[in-house]
Order: structure tokens, then sequence, then C-alpha cells
């Protein structure tokens, strides 16, 4: 038993009982009402938990006193473990509190021990908490709700994942006694009891029987290996919680994005996940990180371990520097933005240029081709544009890589490659380099499947393909120049294609990736070519690169693109 626990133990425990039923009420209140200052995330959150308890969820019920069960246990038994109230008896705040209820106060109406909530998702701007809190969490999932069980703390090395296991461990230590932990190369563990936690990097070989596993800065991650491997482990224990904490990121075609995607989807009701739980803490997408009014919406713990006065510093001293005005935007105000001097405007590609067509739909259509043969690290990538009716294009893309060359593009390039692969977008063929004739065979299925008019390929590289397709490919390829001056225009066209919305790449997350890397390079004429950011060796562009081809092609020789031709007739 904790040494700060008093004599009148019931007393206390009345208080803070008292002290979270009036947080939980108050800060719904406060977010329904109005009355905080909060997102649109964080409204939809709290009313998604009060259309549940009002139209009810099957199988489920909310009681409050399950609910308040944790967060009597960690303030009873744990303390802060770090900063200036080090050793003091852990209070969490409002949003805390209003979080860990929801989560834990959801049980099945028949067999309360069981929760319905397995998921968890929390993204929230640094400096508010968040890996005190998930330590919190673990801690009483591992050593107060379930004897005997084993929980995990996830990152992408080990040094991260010590940002939560350091918590975890100081929140017990300083007021418990027997707590042991045993430090080796490859992981961490902390004993008390008859629970376990230990702190792991990387991707473990085989299945993690977890009871409770926290994923430290999910955005850092570049698949969903760990994760996967703890939840297959787990299949069998209805009762494991996997909760993942995380900052926004640049990422915007890795797991992380494409998870809080997912999320956003949840907590607006067009996506339902009835047993996972969310929580984001965001600026609103049309929102000025330079109006100091909006800042709290990232930062729930806003006059609390957040000084606004030292905010507004940190604020002044990043505008006059882009990269850290990037690091302000993403991990102070959780905004996903696309990297440092990134061409295209990510958030109206996303936003405008997210439309699909059926592909079976384009049968026999006329195509206009985009084709890049890569080096040995790079995609080699094909694009197919198909110009519309009303004027807009759809964009069919494909990719190959050697296989083996997976592994290294997953730890480079941070992307869900797996993913991609079983998607259908990305072929893996075997060997060190490219097999062509993989390339060969997409071609000429597309050549059966679409009119296809004309191929835009690489001069540079072409003639690798011209010796092993049929003689359909001479008679429709044509040499295109990668070059500055024939690009920059084609750059210009397709930018204008994408800021109207009159573009898309029928929802192919690979270009959207690619689209976040892409860099532009002017010389002093003005003329324009997009590039790989020099500093950042994970980034691809080939798919963008075939996409500009493609659509240069398709308004070079698709006729409607002619306009009136009446005053190029001449008599005879």
């Amino acid at each position: 038993m904790s040494s700060q626990k008093p004599s009148n133990s019931s007393t206390l425990q009345n208080k803070i009982l008292k002290y979270y039923r009036d947080a939980y009420a108050s800060y719904r209140d406060s977010v329904l009402w109005g009355t905080r200052v909060c997102s649109t995330a964080e409204r939809q959150k709290v009313e998604r938990q009060e259309r549940d308890i009002k139209q009810g969820v099957s199988g489920y019920e909310f009681i409050l006193e399950e609910g308040l069960k944790p967060l009597l246990w960690i303030t009873m038994n744990l303390c802060i473990p770090l900063g200036r109230k080090r050793g003091q008896p852990m209070k969490l705040e409002a949003w805390q509190a209003y979080d860990t209820i929801v989560l834990f106060g959801w049980v099945k109406k028949d067999d309360h021990a069981r929760r319905r909530f397995v998921d968890a998702f929390w993204e929230i701007a640094r400096k508010n908490g968040k890996s005190t809190f998930s330590a919190a969490l673990l801690d009483y999932l591992i050593f107060g709700e379930t004897p005997g069980v084993r929980g995990y703390i996830g990152a992408t090395t080990l040094e991260q994942a010590e940002e939560v296991f350091v918590r975890c461990e100081k929140e017990l230590s300083l007021v418990n006694k027997g707590v042991s932990v045993a430090n080796s190369k490859n992981n961490k563990v902390l004993k008390w009891k008859d629970g376990v936690i230990t702190a792991i990097a990387g991707e473990p070989k085989d299945g993690k029987l977890a009871y409770g596993t926290v994923i430290d800065e999910y955005h850092q991650h570049r698949d969903n290996g760990l994760i996967n491997s703890i939840r297959f482990g787990n299949i069998s224990d209805q009762q494991s919680l996997l909760i993942r904490i995380t900052t926004a990121g640049v990422s915007l075609g890795g797991v992380c994005h494409e998870e809080y995607k997912k999320c956003k989807r949840v907590l607006s009701g067009e996506l339902d996940i009835p047993r996972y739980f969310i929580s984001i803490y965001e600026v609103d997408e049309f929102d000025s990180p330079d109006d100091p009014s909006i800042w709290p919406k990232a930062n729930p713990n806003w006059g609390v371990s957040i000084d606004p006065d030292d905010f507004r510093a940190n604020y002044d001293s990043c505008k006059a520097s882009a990269t850290e005005m990037l690091e302000f935007k993403t991990k102070n105000l959780n905004m996903w933005c696309h990297s440092l001097s990134r061409w295209a405007n990510m958030p109206v590609w996303m936003e405008k240029c997210q439309w699909t067509v059926n592909e079976d739909d384009l049968f026999g259509k006329p195509a206009y081709g985009g084709l890049d043969l890569s080096s040995i690290s790079d995609f080699t990538a094909f694009t197919l544009d198909f110009p519309l009716e009303d004027g807009r294009h759809v964009q069919i893309s494909h990719f190959w890589i050697p296989d083996a060359m997976v592994e290294t593009l997953l730890r480079q390039c941070r992307i869900p490659l797996r993913e991609w692969i079983e998607k259908g977008w990305v072929t893996a063929t075997p060997g060190n380099t490219i097999d062509y004739n993989y390339v060969m065979d997409y071609l000429n299925d597309c050549y059966e499947k679409y009119e296809l008019c004309f191929i835009a390929a690489d001069k540079w590289k072409i003639n690798e393909l011209v010796n092993i397709m049929p003689p359909w490919f001479i008679d429709v390829a044509y040499e295109f120049s990668q070059g500055m001056k024939t690009m920059s225009p084609t750059i210009r066209d397709f930018e204008k294609a994408y800021l109207e919305g009159k573009i898309s790449a029928n929802g192919n997350e690979v270009i959207d990736w690619m689209m976040s890397c892409a860099e532009t390079y002017q010389d002093s004429s003005g003329n324009v070519k997009i590039v790989k950011p020099k500093q950042r060796t994970e980034s691809r562009i080939d798919g963008v690169i075939t996409s500009i081809m493609a659509l240069s092609n398709a308004k070079t020789n698709d006729i409607s693109y002619l306009g009136d031709v009446s005053h190029m007739i001449t008599a005879w």
C-alpha cells in the first residue's frame, strides 16, 4: 500500500471520486456549451460519447463508477514523476479524467469486468503530459486492474520507449516499495508485485502476449509491424488494450497519418468502429497558426503544463525560421504538414483531389501514359491519364520495386509498403533489380483494356523496354525529355489542374505520399523542375513525374484540347 495514503482512507477516496465526477461533468458541459476553446475533433469526441449513451452500444453500457476506478487507483498509488511537482500525488486534469472515464466506463452488460474499448488513439501536442498520462494508464492496467499480467511500451528506438518507461517506474517507485528495474541492450523491464512492463523497440520476432501496450510517437513508425505483432499475440485476450500516443508529423503517406484520417472519420460519424476510443487535440483545418486564440485547441493543458507566455515566446522565436516554424506547427499545434520547401499544397490535394471513379468504367476509354524506369533504389512508375467529358482527369498509377529492396525501403521511407503491395498499387519483382518483364505484362494488360493512345517515356531508358515489348509499343511510345525546359510548362499545367481539383490519383496512397515529398528547383529564367529533397533520403517522387508526363501527354495529343481548329483548315 502506498505510503501517501492517510489513515482516513475512505474520506480521501470520497473526495477523490467527487473531484473526478465533477471534472467529467464540467469538461463535458464546457465542450458542448462552447465555453471551452476546442477543435471540431474534440467536440465530436464528446458528441460521440453523448450519442452512444443516448442511443446505446450493442452489448455494452456506460457506468460512470467503472470509469472512476482507474482514476482512484492512480491518485492513491502514483505520484508526479518529474518536474517541480515531483513526488506529489497524481491529480489528473479534467480532460484526462474525462478521457479515462469514457475509456474504462463502457463495460459488458452481463460482465462489468470486460471493457468495450480495446484500441485507443491519442494525438496531443508536446508538453501536454501525454507520456505521463499514458504511463499512468499502463501502470493501472498492469499493476492495478488485473494481477499477473504483462505490459509493453513500444517505439522506434529504445531511447524513445524510455520516455514512457521512466515515467511508469518513477510514478510507482517514489511512493511504493519493491519496484525493480532491469536493463539490457534490447529492452528494459519494470516489475512490481506480480506485474511486468517491458520497453521494446523495432519489430519483435514473435507475438507479444500483452494485457496493456503503449505505442509511443506513432508518427515515427514506418509500418504497423510492432502493433500487429502485439495485436496478434493478444487475439485470445478480449481485455487487452492497445494505446497509441503521438503528435502530428510530416509523413502524409505514413501509417500514422492513415490512422489519423481513419480516426477523423470515426469521430465525424462517417465510420463506425465501436471498440475504438479516439481523442484528438488539434487546431482546425482553416485556423491560422498565427492566431493565439486557437492555440489552446491543440494544448488541453493550457495554463497548466503549458505556460501561455512561454508558448508565445516560442512562437515568436520560430517565426524567423521556416524550419522551426514547421516544427512549431507539427509539435506545438498538432498540425499535419508537408515538409519544408515542398512543391504541393497538400491540404488542397487531400481536400480537392481525392475523388474517384470506378476503374471498370474506364474500359475502352482513351488513355495517355507516362513511364519512368528507375534505378535500383527508386520506384519504376507508370501512370495512365484518362480525360473525362467534364474536363477533369483521373489517373491510374502502378509501381514496381525489386523484392530485395522492400526491407531497405521500409527502413528508409517509413511507409506502409507491404500494405501497398497487398492493395495492388506496387509490385515487388523477384531479385535485386526490377524485372522489366513484369512491367511489360502490365502494359500489355493496359493495351488490351484501354484505348492506349500514347506513352511518354524517359528517353534515356526507353530502349530497355523496346527490346522486350511487343510491336505495338513502338507505335505508341515516344521520348519525353525530363529536362527543365520541357518539364516546366507541364509542371505548371499539373499544378493548376490539382489546385482546381480537376485531377485525381483515384485514391492511390503512393501518389499521395510522393506528392508530399516533391520539391521544386527554379532557375534564373523562372523554369521549374520537380526534385527530391536533398536532405531527405526517404523521399521518392517517381509517381509525381509520371503523373505530370501523363497529363502533358493527354493535353498534347487528345483532340479535345485542340479547341477550334477551323483556322487551321485550308482549301485544297
